[in-house]
């Protein structure tokens, strides 16, 4: 007799870390197999999906809540994973899983290697627990790791959930939270996809410590078993940086900004911004953390230019004589609108 597992998937794919929802599997040959056949009577009423970015990885921590309209019913869960990118980019570690917010014991299972219902082939092995889910109740579980950053090219980091998997429940997934929060100094979100939202806001003061995001979707239906919530990381300036020469390449500098492109900086990442069109002009700051990043830090990230000689310019060389007089006036008008931003992230 097949015995159906319920799988959470973390995939690395194409150089990209994906994390997953649930979907059926069954054992055989002490193998875990995919399938599309099993049916149950459990819904996933509510996931909640917190994803912290830190410099050079990014945790996340998934709250899923479902209800069983069957008979009581014991599953086995699993967190399958692999890895296939640049330099094995993309592994998990600190795995961890709590089922109705008791500690769960895990084993590790091999996956079989050759699936003709499944569309992600290389899948290596998987964290199995076993679940019993009670008739006519709630069942809540989490699971919680780290990751490093899967990559599309040495400037962008790549973050991907994989939802689709989802749909093997009974009925559509009924809500979905997706909460961001940014820890990095340098980088934000810069090209996101989500599932169709209902809301989408960013959330900051005493509900949580620094600038985050919030996207409720609900009604979930997932297209395919590939669909992904999936974040670009880039640089917050553009470009790796305000380049001293490639002014052209610093949207700050050549165009008129609007709100929506200052969603996704923290606030401390818009008073960053914003100095950064007056470092173009060599203001002398007076505050010793943009002192140090646009002397020093500018100088290791590499933001400067070269002469017509090739000989490395100074980042960011000071005047003295600085007036706000040589901002031009997109640059003006930039400056009022990140301070506006900056003023309403209170």
């Amino acid at each position: 007799m097949k015995k159906f597992l319920i799988i959470l998937s973390l995939l690395v794919f194409l150089s990209s870390s994906l994390f997953a929802n649930d979907t059926y599997f069954y054992m055989a040959g002490g193998q875990l197999v995919p399938t599309k056949d099993g049916e149950v009577d459990i819904e996933m009423t509510e996931e909640v999906i917190d994803i912290v970015l830190e410099k050079d990885c990014y945790e996340v921590t998934v709250n899923f809540s479902f209800y069983n309209y069957g008979p009581a019913t014991t599953l086995e869960i699993g967190f399958p994973f692999f890895c296939q990118g640049i330099c094995g980019e993309g592994t998990i570690s600190d795995f961890q899983c709590w089922t109705n917010g008791v500690e769960t014991s895990f084993a590790d299972y091999p996956l079989k290697k050759e699936w003709s219902t499944w569309e992600l082939t290389d899948l290596e092995n998987a964290f199995v627990r076993t679940i019993d889910f009670p008739s006519k109740k709630i069942t809540k579980t989490t699971i919680s790791y780290t990751s490093t950053y899967g990559r599309e090219s040495p400037s962008f980091r790549i973050v991907k959930y994989l939802y689709g998997t989802g749909s093997s429940w009974k009925n559509s997934i009924g809500k979905m939270t997706i909460r961001i929060q940014n820890n990095t100094k340098y980088r934000k979100p810069i090209e996101v996809n989500f599932p169709e939202y209902d809301s989408i806001k960013y959330k900051n003061g005493n509900e949580w410590e620094r600038d985050s995001w919030e996207i409720i979707c609900t009604n979930i239906e997932p297209k395919n078993y590939t669909d992904c919530i999936t974040l670009e990381i880039g640089d917050i300036f553009g470009n790796d940086g305000p380049h001293v020469m490639w002014k052209n390449d610093f949207m700050g500098y050549y165009k008129k900004l609007k709100k929506e492109d200052l969603f996704w900086y923290t606030k401390a990442q818009l008073r960053l911004l914003r100095n950064a069109i007056y470092a173009y002009h060599g203001y002398p700051f007076k505050s010793q953390d943009l002192i140090d990043i646009f002397e020093k830090d500018a100088l290791i990230w590499g933001w400067y230019g070269r002469d017509k000689n090739g000989e490395r310019l100074k980042a960011y060389p000071l005047d003295k004589n600085f007036s706000e007089d040589r901002l031009s006036e997109i640059e003006k008008y930039n400056v009022k609108l990140i301070l506006e931003e900056e003023n309403r992230r209170k």
